[in-house]
C-alpha cells in the first residue's frame, strides 16, 4: 500500500508540484520585473519633485526678498509721512498759538474799552442819580 500511494504520488501530485513550481519561478520573475519598473518611476518622480521643490524653494526666497523690499518702502513711506504731518502740525500749532495770542491782545484792548465805557456810564448815571435828588 505505501508502494501505491509512492506511485500515485510519484505519477499525480509530484508533476502537479513541479508545475506549479515553475509558476511561482514565473510569477517572481514578474514581480521582480515589476518592482524594478516600480523602483524606477519612483526614482524618476524623486527627481523631479526634487527639481519642482527646488524651483519652490527658489520662487519662495524671491517672494521673500520681494516682500522685504516692499517692506521696506512702505516704512519709508510711512515715515516720510509721519515726518510730513508732524511738520504741518508743528505749523499749524504755531500758527494757532501766535493766532490765540493775537487774538487774546485784541479781546484785552476791548476789555479794557468796555471797562471805560461801563465806568463812564456809570459815572454818568451816578452824576444824574444826584442830580435828580
Amino acid at each position: 500500500m505505501i508502494d501505491d500511494i509512492r506511485e500515485l504520488f510519484q505519477t499525480l501530485i509530484a508533476p502537479r508540484l513541479a508545475g506549479i513550481e515553475g509558476e511561482l519561478k514565473a510569477i517572481n520573475v514578474r514581480i521582480d520585473a515589476m518592482d524594478s519598473k516600480f523602483e524606477a518611476k519612483i526614482g524618476a518622480l524623486d527627481s523631479k519633485f526634487d527639481g519642482k521643490f527646488d524651483a519652490l524653494n527658489t520662487s519662495i526666497g524671491f517672494l521673500d526678498g520681494k516682500i522685504e523690499s516692499f517692506r521696506r518702502e512702505l516704512s519709508a513711506e510711512i515715515r516720510r509721512v509721519d515726518e510730513k504731518l508732524s511738520a504741518e502740525i508743528r505749523r499749524v500749532e504755531e500758527t494757532l498759538s501766535a493766532d490765540f495770542v493775537r487774538i487774546e491782545s485784541n479781546v484785552d484792548v476791548r476789555l479794557v474799552a468796555m471797562d471805560r465805557g461801563i465806568e463812564s456810564l456809570r459815572r454818568e448815571l451816578l452824576a444824574e442819580i444826584r442830580a435828580a435828588r
